[in-house]
């Protein structure tokens, strides 16, 4: 196994990216990745909401007409500095500019964006009856910070619970 240089600590196995236990991320994003992992373990459950990640962040940065590509540009620079995992920084940035970039040649109003937004963003916690799994935001430990946290780093998490499920 060879060490990678990275804040998140995670090591080569087998051509597969294997996060492990002990990063030293950030201590509140560590916290509310390892909230966001014990209640996504059934595969579909993360592929569906990789699905709808992408469109949700996609028409989140498309509501801010003109900045978009900055915003995504500012939105990579986090996930790069907070996660350190350029492979996937890399992927999501790719995946969104290329979203963004064919969304951008429709004439969809502000308020169809936000309401393709709001779906897709609640849509994933659909998965979740359907798939059996608990959800991670509830009634009594819902806050500001873990929707803003768990709204920025959902594709980046999801990703992560991804590898772990298929390695």
């Amino acid at each position: 196994m060879k060490p990678c240089l990275s804040i998140i600590s995670h090591y080569y196995c087998r051509q597969k990216i294997i996060i492990s236990h002990n990063c030293m991320m950030n201590t509140t994003i560590k916290k509310e990745f390892d909230d966001f992992e014990k209640h996504h373990k059934n595969i579909y459950n993360i592929y569906f909401h990789i699905l709808c990640g992408f469109i949700f962040m996609t028409f989140l940065f498309l509501l801010s007409k003109n900045y978009s590509n900055l915003l995504l540009g500012l939105y990579s620079l986090l996930l790069l500095f907070t996660i350190d995992n350029i492979i996937i920084t890399f992927i999501i940035f790719v995946i969104l500019f290329i979203m963004i970039y064919v969304f951008k040649k429709y004439d969809i109003s502000f308020y169809n964006k936000f309401i393709i937004f709001f779906i897709f963003y609640f849509l994933s916690s659909l998965s979740h009856y359907l798939t059996g799994e608990p959800t991670i935001l509830n009634v009594n430990n819902i806050t500001i910070y873990s929707i803003a946290i768990n709204t920025l780093y959902f594709i980046p998490f999801t990703i992560f619970c991804l590898q772990k499920n298929i390695s």
